[in-house]
């Protein structure tokens, strides 16, 4: 009886181990077509052309270019400004002035000086309008796909010492 036992018990682990085979079988299988679909979004994703938010880029990109110049003052200056620019001013540690101005080239939105040179915002539009007041640049966007944005850009106040100088010379004028 015990001889039959064991072999009853034999046949019942055999057993038990065939059906665990085929259940992780099964398991391979299912994670292998999960990662198979993964892989195929994945491409699929990567052919859609999905696009970063460009706009807070180039928010990030010319934060970064004032803080990395250091410079004393930064302020705007409405009355050079139009609807297809903003100029802002910079005045450096040793107080150098140097203007810069924003405008919508070609497709892009860039930063110039009067010297030359360039350094582009946001690439890829179609259309662009500046507005500047006293400590701010609104810059209505359209890009090419038709979403539009607008940026907002915070400048410092303009220091008291250039107001009084701007009075003379109005004064004088």
């Amino acid at each position: 009886m015990m001889k039959l036992m064991r072999r009853h018990i034999k046949l019942e682990n055999k057993g038990f181990l065939l059906a665990e085979a085929l259940f992780s079988v099964f398991a391979t299988l299912l994670v292998l077509l999960l990662l198979q679909n993964l892989l195929k979004s994945t491409t699929l994703a990567n052919k859609i052309n999905h696009k970063t938010d460009d706009v807070v880029f180039s928010y990030v990109q010319f934060n970064r270019f004032i803080k990395k110049q250091k410079f004393k003052y930064c302020f705007t200056k409405p009355a050079e400004s139009t609807f297809k620019k903003a100029d802002f001013e910079v005045i450096s540690q040793n107080n150098e002035p140097k203007i810069y101005s924003i405008n919508f080239y070609k497709n892009m939105i860039r930063v110039t000086t009067p010297e030359g040179g360039h350094m582009p915002l946001l690439i890829n539009l179609s259309r662009a309008s500046f507005f500047t007041k006293d400590e701010q640049i609104k810059i209505k966007v359209t890009e090419r796909d038709g979403r539009q944005s607008e940026i907002y850009l915070k400048f410092d106040p303009k220091p008291k010492k250039e107001k009084r100088n701007e009075k003379k010379k109005n004064v004088e004028s």
